[in-house]
């Protein structure tokens, strides 16, 4: 991007800012929900991240190619864009945990309701008897259909 075109560098750091600043909301919200037991993939919160994401994806590649530059931006600035990087990357790291923490309940879940499946489409206990024999009437009653233990 030619020089005349690039943002001031305090500009693109109160940009970043408040990126950095929508991020740590939007995060800190989906860590809430995933804490309350709400699947983080039926969340709204899921597309903003997404896109806040991708626009943070493109900052820093603009940062990398030089098209912005931060180094020049005012120094306070320049530092709360540093505290609130640390800030993201705590959240970012809680996120991770929450996320694992649903994934591992709705495996659980899964698991709880293949095996209910299976259970449920079992074939009944054989009617013999040890001795190779079929059971009395009164123990063939005793059986029952439905979850066999």
């Amino acid at each position: 991007m030619p020089v005349s075109m690039q943002p001031s560098p305090d500009a693109a750091a109160r940009a970043l800012l408040a990126l950095l600043d929508e991020m740590i909301v939007v995060i800190a919200e989906e860590n809430d929900l995933l804490a309350a037991g709400i699947p983080g993939s039926t969340s709204h919160v899921v597309a903003r991240k997404r896109e806040l994401a991708e626009t943070f994806s493109r900052s820093i590649a603009a940062l990398r190619s030089g098209d912005i530059v931060l180094a020049r931006a005012d120094r306070a600035l320049h530092t709360r864009l540093v505290e609130k990087n640390e800030v993201l990357r705590r959240q970012m790291e809680a996120n991770v945990g929450s996320l694992r923490a649903s994934m591992a309940a709705t495996r659980r879940r899964i698991d709880a309701i293949m095996r209910a499946i299976r259970e449920q489409s079992a074939p009944p206990p054989s009617r013999y008897g040890a001795n190779g024999r079929t059971s009395r009437p009164q123990e063939a009653q005793a059986i029952r259909p439905g979850r066999y233990l």
